[in-house]
């Protein structure tokens, strides 16, 4: 596996639009300091995931991510860009299709927390799960500790799901 902390070359643009269901290209550059991203890439050049962040203020970053093979995706990855996040960014927020059950799951494996359920959120148009990640909560990361969160059921309309969410002092 091959792993790139470059800005997004058009192909992976192109990959990254095609399983978030989100169009990624009206002609911002992929680059420092409004985009953090990573690629990964077989062998033989093929995309296996991409993970791009765009702080959208000066303390938020909002994450997506799109993989097809998690081999590439390590401990070692996930904390070499977690650490470059949480550098400039206080929280990540993620946007989640309600019926994407692969990044549901993506969600929780990587340890973000359930905050909310937004109506049209993504492109005006889909429903969408609201995930946060506080640098306490992410296990990534030196030092890390267990998180700041506690579990609680939570109806959002949707039905009534399990999740970490209130941080608490």
């Amino acid at each position: 596996m091959n792993i790139s902390f470059a800005p997004l070359r058009r192909d992976a643009v192109d990959y990254l639009s095609r399983h978030i269901g989100v169009d990624y290209h009206y002609g911002v550059p992929f680059e420092l300091p409004n985009w953090l991203c990573v690629t990964g890439r077989t062998d033989e050049g093929e995309l296996a995931g991409v993970v791009a962040c765009e702080f959208k203020t000066w303390f938020d970053a909002q994450f997506s991510i799109a993989v097809t093979d998690s081999r590439w995706i390590s401990r070692r990855v996930l904390r070499a860009y977690f650490i470059a996040l949480f550098s400039q960014a206080v929280r990540l927020t993620a946007y989640v299709d309600t019926g994407n059950k692969r990044a549901l799951r993506q969600m929780k494996t990587l340890g973000f927390v359930y905050e909310g359920f937004c109506r049209l959120g993504i492109n005006g148009t889909r429903d969408a799960y609201t995930f946060g990640m506080l640098k306490e909560d992410c296990r990534y990361l030196p030092g890390y500790a267990g998180g700041t969160t506690r579990t609680l059921e939570i109806d959002h309309g949707q039905g009534t799901e399990t999740a970490r969410s209130v941080r608490h002092s």
